[in-house]
């Protein structure tokens, strides 16, 4: 009876920080999506309530029962690739503004002042400086506004794209969302165009449904025709 009460909290030490760690990656989707959705508002802030809300949806599917739930949360763990830059811009501002004698108090400040300001470059005509925050934030509708400061010369707004697997997600009217994971199954070098879907439904109650998939088949054209012949070996009397 120890024995067995040791082996199961062995399992649940084991267990529980995987689920954070889980949890954790389902926040920091949640985070890049709602960035997504909100990127051509004229607002700085990302509503916490949608994060949390996009965060419960992922949590659902995740320990929904159907087979592609398991498939896309734990054999394959897709996650999001993070294409909409939330944290950090670049801006090349004139040396006769000079800003660097104090960079807590800059025209940026006047309008955003939890942003911070960090030199990263000098030349004889301009300096180069990061904007950054500590939370996630629209970056986009910060770096329009900051386009039309006079001393700024140029706002730089990085882009992170990256290819790989993705999530998608699209509101629904009445409430809920439309989630559809992203598999890429095929090489960069040849225009990773090959990909796999599967598509799920989360209404405003948190109740899952699975609507499909469909796009590159992932069946192993190897594996298959080397099981074919040995299955025909078997077969020889």
């Amino acid at each position: 009876m120890l024995k067995l009460f040791s082996v199961t909290l062995l399992f649940l030490l084991i267990q529980v920080p995987f689920s954070k760690a889980q949890d954790s990656e389902y926040f920091q989707d949640a985070i890049q999506l709602s960035a997504r959705l909100i990127v051509d508002e004229s607002s700085s802030e990302i509503p916490e309530h949608l994060i949390y809300s996009i965060e419960d949806a992922l949590i659902a599917i995740s320990h929904s029962t159907f087979v592609a739930s398991n498939v896309v949360c734990h054999k394959y763990s897709i996650h999001t690739t993070k294409s909409t830059n939330t944290k950090n811009l670049k801006i090349i501002v004139g040396k006769e503004a000079n800003w660097s004698t104090d960079l807590t108090k800059t025209p940026v400040h006047s309008l955003f002042p939890s942003l911070k300001v960090k030199e990263t470059e000098e030349t004889d005509a301009y300096f180069v400086y990061e904007i950054s925050s500590d939370k996630a934030i629209n970056m986009k509708f910060i770096a329009s506004e900051l386009s039309v400061i006079n001393d700024i010369w140029m706002v730089e707004l990085p882009s992170i794209a990256k290819p790989g697997n993705d999530i998608k997600l699209q509101k629904k009217e009445e409430g809920g969302f439309l989630i559809t994971y992203s598999l890429l199954t095929g090489n960069c070098e040849l225009g990773c165009n090959e990909r796999h879907y599967w598509k799920f439904e989360v209404s405003a109650g948190g109740e899952v449904s699975f609507l499909g998939e469909h796009g590159t088949d992932l069946t192993n054209p190897e594996k298959a025709e080397k099981d074919f012949f040995s299955l025909l070996d078997e077969q020889q009397p």
